[in-house]
């Protein structure tokens, strides 16, 4: 005779197996959706973006970025994943790069100051300190520019980047008489956001800067002598392998909320 079995005994069984097999499931579904760690430097030129790679890490939702802000000069050292840089200077050949969108670099001045247009020369003569006071440079450059005493009195103060920035590269590319010693002391920038910060405060200081950066208290100085497709810069993205899926499309992301 075949043993007999109360019927119903053996369902916990059954269920526990079942629940068993669920859960490896679930943990094996978890285990495949972990976000992916993505080690990002960023030029503090792009500043700016950090808004926009948040919004797109959490569009992704499966990488987890680890933001690091560093001067190109110092980037693809250290084992990044990605690299946003302003500017194309010192590429290496064996690099994946993509175009995220461009900027243009422009000549700043505050909102005060009355000059709209310079020749190349004058703002050569200007940047590197050869004017003292904006008296001296609107009599010389803009005669017919009505200003008021107290500006008219404001010295003149130019502002420049440390070598080894991405501003200074694509400035001297662009420019590359403004590497020539300064007729008189000139100011240092570390990143534009210092420079907008001088000129906010001080309407006799002057310096370029990505067109992005401009605030209410800053206006564009058009530079006659220089070719106006010169001064658009490109954005870049840096991968030192074929990037993952989830990389794509975090790169993808950004072209599209860049906006160029």
């Amino acid at each position: 005779m075949f043993p007999s079995f109360v019927k119903g005994r053996r369902l916990p069984i059954l269920f526990l197996v079942f629940a068993l097999l669920t859960a490896c499931q679930q943990n094996s579904e978890s285990a495949s959706m972990k976000p992916v760690s993505v080690r990002l430097e960023l030029s503090p030129t792009l500043e700016y973006l950090s808004p926009a790679i948040q919004a797109c890490s959490l569009q992704v939702g499966s990488i987890h970025i680890v933001l690091e802000e560093k001067p190109v000069g110092e980037m693809s050292k250290t084992g990044a994943d990605v690299s946003l840089r302003w500017g194309d200077i010192g590429l290496k050949e064996n690099q994946f790069v993509y175009r995220i969108g461009s900027d243009r670099l422009v000549f700043a001045v505050h909102k005060e100051n009355p000059v709209t247009l310079l020749e190349k020369s004058q703002m050569i003569v200007l940047l590197r300190g050869g004017l003292g006071t904006w008296a001296d440079a609107l009599d010389q450059y803009c005669p017919n520019c009505t200003a008021s005493e107290t500006f008219r009195k404001t010295a003149v103060e130019p502002w420049q980047y440390s070598a080894g920035t991405d501003i200074h590269g694509e400035l001297s590319r662009l420019v590359p008489e403004i590497d020539s010693a300064g007729l008189n002391p000139v100011w240092l920038a570390p990143a534009p956001k210092n420079l907008v910060e001088s000129i906010t405060n001080n309407p006799g200081a002057i310096g370029w800067l990505p067109a992005r950066w401009l605030s209410n208290n800053l206006k564009e100085v058009a530079i006659e002598g220089i070719d106006p497709g010169a001064q658009t810069i490109p954005v870049i993205a840096i991968t030192p392998l074929q990037p993952q899926p989830e990389i794509q499309q975090f790169l993808e992301c950004l072209q599209s909320s860049y906006g160029n």
